[in-house]
């Protein structure tokens, strides 16, 4: 009878040193994720608005040249895996307000976000590409990644403004 009583008490903490470590797990990738999305929030704050866009876009038809390393929209995330789905197995991705590649465009509407947003300083949202003329730029660094107790988010959201 006490063996059993012990068993079931051991069987209780096993379980919950197991849940303990799921969730430090857990908590170790969102923090990765979090600092990922930040030190890239940084990168891009740190370039003026034009050169931002223009090397992390998806086109590489307006990326600056001259030997400056355009990464386009996509990047790595040290420690974090992908989603299965992902095509290009890079859990991080930058989302700009475009109608297409390389169109940055007013009228894209995702409420989410706080789009439209007026980018030209014209006042309005409809035109639909401001991409050689914008002042200010609305970002998204969105990281999508795979955890042992499922898929993983994390988003943030900034305006980059023309120096």
């Amino acid at each position: 009878m006490a063996f059993s009583a012990l068993l079931v008490v051991l069987l209780g903490f096993s379980r919950m040193l197991l849940s303990s470590r799921m969730a430090s797990a857990t908590s170790h990738e969102a923090t990765l994720a979090k600092e990922a999305a930040r030190s890239m929030i940084e990168q891009l704050s740190a370039l003026d608005v034009e050169a931002a866009y223009q090397r992390y876009n998806a086109s590489a038809g307006d990326d600056p040249g001259g030997g400056v390393v355009s990464p386009g929209t996509n990047f790595a995330v040290r420690g974090l895996e992908a989603l299965d789905a992902d095509a290009d197995g890079l859990p991080g991705r930058i989302v700009f307000p475009e109608s297409g590649a390389g169109v940055l465009s007013e009228s894209v509407t995702l409420p989410q976000y706080g789009w439209p947003l007026p980018m030209n300083g014209d006042g309005d949202t409809l035109d639909a590409d401001v991409s050689g003329d914008f002042r200010v730029l609305p970002v998204v660094v969105r990281i999508e990644y795979s955890t042992a107790g499922g898929p993983g988010l994390m988003e943030f959201k900034t305006v980059l403004g023309a120096n």
